[in-house]
């Protein structure tokens, strides 16, 4: 600080702010509420109360407000509603792909440098629709 002018000059006027602060009256009253409470009664006699208008979804959702199992069974339903378009039926093209033992019916190319592989399923046939082909290219390629 003895060799600082400013840093003293500072010090010095956070003394005095201090000493400034410590010599205020804090006398603090609190606020007059005695017209604004006349405003408020005044306005409750004069003024109609106006009807809230509630949103467009609210008089569908009151009657589940409230009842966990009643808005638990709703979303349960909600999701069957969208799920049941989606769900797989009988009438699919086509029997659902099973895994079972496979005959490899040709493993050959004419290309040297890659090779192919059919598979079928021997339960239902030559003609059963359910073939495999796999072509393996070389690594080059």
């Amino acid at each position: 600080m003895a060799g600082c002018a400013g840093c003293r000059g500072r010090v010095e006027g956070l003394k005095a702010l201090r000493a400034a602060v410590r010599g205020v009256d804090a006398d603090v009253t609190g606020p007059d509420w005695t017209g604004f409470w006349i405003g408020v009664e005044r306005r409750i006699r004069v003024e109609r109360g106006r009807p809230l208008r509630e949103a467009w979804w609210r008089p569908y959702w009151k009657p589940i407000w409230g009842h966990p199992r009643a808005a638990l069974a709703t979303g349960v339903l909600t999701a069957l509603l969208i799920a049941v378009p989606f769900w797989p039926g009988p009438d699919q093209d086509g029997p659902l792909a099973t895994a079972g033992p496979v005959t490899v019916q040709d493993v050959g190319s004419e290309d040297p440098d890659s090779s192919v592989m059919v598979y079928a399923d021997p339960d239902r046939g030559a003609n059963s629709g359910v073939t495999v082909v796999w072509v393996f290219a070389s690594a080059q390629q």
